[in-house]
């Protein structure tokens, strides 16, 4: 009689270890796998009329050697340039921890970079891993980005009046100077013709905390991978160093409107729940 009493207990825990076991392999090989596109449409007054259908494309957290690979890399490619983005914006982390580049697999990353077609430019920002390393400037430079670390670029699109475009270094192991990088406009701007749509590219959400008096309409960051096992609860476990106030998808903060990448690799372990990599199109509407 004893045995019989058990059994219902016995299977419920069958039950829940086959469960768990399941949740586990589709994380770590379901999870993983393609690559989804998030399409936002913003509406302002600040953005110019002439930038009605502006396409912004962001990536980040490429994360080369832990789920991504060569043909990884070739399908993000293909999907960015599907998209015909007017700018493409990455936003840090081109190696995974574990990984040591070499010279094959910066050549591999320059090249796939390379084939990125954006009709106007191509700009990133470097990630926490992406520092003290020459694999950065070399596969940016080559591939035709322009490093906006610490840095501004106004943009123009078939009118005269611009938006900008800030960088700023990652705050974690880099040099992040704020107060530099945000001296447009200044005095001498022409009132007539300037930026009043400001897009801020950082690698850490938690700098939107750093820059609010700046005016930035939109930033884009990275480097949280939205917790990567997207549960509630669950996920805050998952929270990162500059990533630990901000951290889901999206946020409106004092009618800054903060964007987070999931990215498209893994950090130490290899699994995704929920949280698919992605890229991310951006259009932009004269309100």
């Amino acid at each position: 009689m004893e045995k019989k009493e058990h059994r219902p207990l016995l299977s419920k825990l069958i039950i829940i270890i086959l469960i768990v076991m399941l949740i586990v392999i589709y994380a770590r090989y379901v999870g993983i796998g393609g690559i989804q596109i998030k399409e936002y449409n913003l509406s302002s007054s600040n953005i110019p009329e002439s930038f009605d259908g502006f396409s912004i494309v962001q990536f980040s957290d490429l994360l080369y050697g832990s789920t991504i690979g060569k043909e990884e890399l070739n399908l993000l490619v293909e999907k960015i340039n599907e998209l015909k983005p007017n700018i493409i914006v990455f936003t840090g982390d081109i190696y995974s921890e574990a990984v040591k580049p070499g010279k094959k697999s910066v050549e591999e990353i320059t090249k796939a970079f390379k084939k990125m077609d954006a009709e106007i430019g191509k700009y990133s920002v470097r990630g926490d891993r992406d520092v003290n390393n020459d694999y950065y400037k070399t596969i940016i430079d080559e591939s035709n980005f322009l490093d906006l670390s610490n840095n501004y670029e106004l943009i123009y699109y078939k009118g005269l009046t611009p938006i900008v475009i800030y960088g700023l270094d990652t705050s974690i192991k880099g040099n992040q100077d704020i107060d530099s990088t945000f001296i447009y406009p200044n005095d001498e701007t022409d009132s007539e013709y300037m930026a009043t749509y400001r897009i801020l590219l950082a690698h850490e959400p938690d700098t939107a905390d750093s820059i609010k008096r700046y005016n930035i309409s939109l930033m884009l960051a990275g480097h949280s991978l939205n917790s990567s096992i997207n549960i509630p609860y669950i996920k805050e476990l998952y929270k990162i160093k500059g990533a630990s106030k901000y951290y889901d998808d999206s946020y409106n903060i004092n009618g800054m409107k903060l964007y987070i990448s999931s990215g498209l690799g893994t950090n130490k372990y290899k699994m995704r729940l929920f949280s698919k990599p992605s890229i991310s199109i951006f259009r932009l509407f004269h309100e």
